[in-house]
Parts: structure tokens; C-alpha cells; sequence
């Protein structure tokens, strides 16, 4: 259930403190990436007129409910399966 809570928006700083299991790490890790995709698309969404309304806005929303519904499903199913397309990025950071 740690891991799974990881893909909730910024909630993977409380799991963070919780445990330190490599399960639940490779999860904070994937969570850390895709909250902050959400913060930039936020941005986005917020203070770019027209293009990011109209366009960026919607696809990204699906882009970013997807591959949060995605990795929710695979740590409840107890998988360590990186996120498409940006799963390699969480590497590049230690945590």
C-alpha cells in the first residue's frame, strides 16, 4: 500500500519517511518524477494562455492520470516495472 501511495501527487514525501524497503524505494523514486511532471504541467496549464489551455492542457492531464493510474496498478501488483516512457529518469537521481 506504500508503494501504491507513492503515485499520488506529492504524497511520496510521506512514504519517503515511512519505509525504506527497496520495493517501496524503487516506488518513492518513480513517484518523485511523476509529481514533479505534474508540477511542471500545472505550470503549464496555469500560466501559458492559449497553447496551454487549449493544448498542452488536456493531453497532458491524460498523459499524466495514465501513468499515474499505470504505476498505482503495478506496485499494488507487487511488479518493480519502471513507467513508460520516463521510467529511466528516476536513475538519474538518488534518493
Amino acid at each position: 500500500m506504500l508503494a501504491a501511495a507513492c503515485y499520488i501527487p506529492f504524497l511520496f514525501i510521506v512514504v519517503l519517511f515511512l519505509s525504506r524497503n527497496p520495493f517501496v524505494v524503487f516506488h518513492i523514486r518513480q513517484g518523485f518524477v511523476l509529481s514533479f511532471l505534474w508540477l511542471v504541467w500545472l505550470f503549464v496549464w496555469r500560466f501559458l494562455p492559449v497553447i496551454g489551455w487549449a493544448l498542452l492542457a488536456p493531453v497532458g492531464l491524460i498523459a499524466l492520470t495514465y501513468l499515474s493510474l499505470y504505476g498505482f496498478t503495478r506496485s499494488l501488483m507487487g511488479l518493480i516495472e519502471p513507467l513508460p516512457v520516463i521510467g529511466t529518469w528516476p536513475d538519474r537521481f538518488r534518493l
